[in-house]
């Protein structure tokens, strides 16, 4: 059997991972990108920390798998009925495993696309990490620096700019330069994902590092000098996108062979195959709790699982979906992380914060591997 997987976020990777420990045939796992990219922790590596904690190489992951092939291309079409899927090259099948993840989208908002900066590609990145030392060259730093979206990302994101905009400052003598971070969500309340209570706590100590916050306000423009928030002009060179994510667009290229829900999401049985021989996990399907990355490696493990009952003879499984702790971490000494009904804020939020990361880190590593990984989240930044 030759299963093909195609992405190299936790949902391939995994997935690649498990069919090479069940020993079940050829494993050929393409992907875009010759490393994972873990994005859970972008928001750190674009504040100053050190891009090993965000960038492994995928032949490091796969080194002691001989049985799986990378393959970096980008996929663009496929054909159900030939077992055939298209980049560069055709590559036949005989099972398909999907994990292409999510893309952004700016929602029409005019000039974002143009003038904003993300964090959810290396390129971004260092994108954003010029702009900062330009400003720093020049002793320019804007007066207030907008991060627009409170989701996990954007909180978490207002205060690791926060802090680190107070680290370049005594670094570059600009003490007296007034720098301000302000968190911009059209939602009512802050981290509307997550519970009330996860929102009034995460406000309080945003608020306590000195972060404005504007809950329920809209950007309606963003220009390269100035930003319009609720029809006010605010002077800025420095909007960060972090609102917004799309299902990526090769379901819609090829939505005549996918039953697309409304958000363009694809609906998948109870196996997660959204048809014969083609599954469909994580980011890219509707099934509950889809979206974030311990859902997705229990996808993962489940679609290797039925694979493998497969070549054997056996029938597929149910998948059940299961929730999943949620973690923000607000600076190194404060974190909060909720699970069913339960929340822990503080430092010890923040050490739970850092646990769940190393378990994603052994999802895809040996442990003695891992926690160097881990730890590069201490180290100081080494350019890419």
């Amino acid at each position: 059997m030759h299963v093909v997987v195609v992405g190299g976020g936790f949902g391939g990777v995994k997935a690649a991972l498990e069919l090479s420990k069940k020993q079940i045939g050829k494993i050929t796992l393409i992907s875009d990108e010759s490393y994972f990219l873990h994005h859970a922790t972008l928001y750190a590596t674009a504040t100053g920390k050190n891009f090993a904690e965000s960038i492994v190489p995928l032949n490091t992951i796969f080194a002691n798998h001989p049985n799986v092939e990378l393959i970096q291309d980008k996929i663009t079409s496929f054909d159900p009925k030939r077992h055939l899927i298209t980049g560069k090259k055709d590559y036949h099948y005989d099972k398909l495993v999907l994990a292409l993840g999510s893309v952004t989208t700016y929602f029409g908002i005019e000039g974002m696309k143009e003038h904003s900066y993300g964090i959810k590609s290396v390129e971004q990145i260092k994108e954003f990490h010029e702009h900062i030392h330009d400003s720093l060259v020049h002793k320019q730093l804007d007066k207030e620096y907008f991060v627009i979206g409170a989701g996990s990302t954007g909180v978490e994101m207002a205060a690791a700019l926060n802090d680190y905009l107070k680290e370049l400052k005594l670094t570059y003598r600009l003490k007296q330069t007034a720098s301000k971070v302000t968190l911009v969500e059209a939602a009512p309340r802050i981290t509307p994902h997550l519970s009330k209570t996860a929102s009034n706590k995460i406000l309080g100590q945003l608020k306590k590092q000195g972060i404005k916050v504007r809950a329920n306000h809209r950007v309606g423009a963003l220009e390269e000098n100035k930003i319009l928030v609720d029809g006010k002009a605010y002077s800025t060179t420095t909007a960060i996108w972090t609102s917004g994510v799309a299902n990526n667009p090769f379901f819609k290229h090829n939505a005549d062979s996918f039953h697309l829900a409304a958000d363009g999401r694809v609906n998948v049985n109870p196996y997660l195959e959204a048809l014969d021989d083609v599954y469909v996990i994580g980011d890219n399907n509707t099934m509950k709790y889809s979206g974030t990355a311990w859902p997705t490696l229990k996808q993962a493990k489940h679609v290797a699982k039925n694979i493998t009952h497969l070549s054997t003879g056996r029938a597929q499984q149910h998948f059940r979906p299961t929730s999943a702790p949620s973690g923000i971490p607000l600076g190194p000494k404060w974190g909060y992380v909720e699970w069913h009904g339960i929340y822990i804020s503080g430092r010890s939020g923040a050490f739970a914060r850092r646990l769940m990361e190393l378990y994603g880190y052994c999802q895809l590593l040996p442990l003695k591997q891992a926690i160097p990984v881990w730890r590069a989240h201490e180290l100081p930044a080494v350019e890419k």
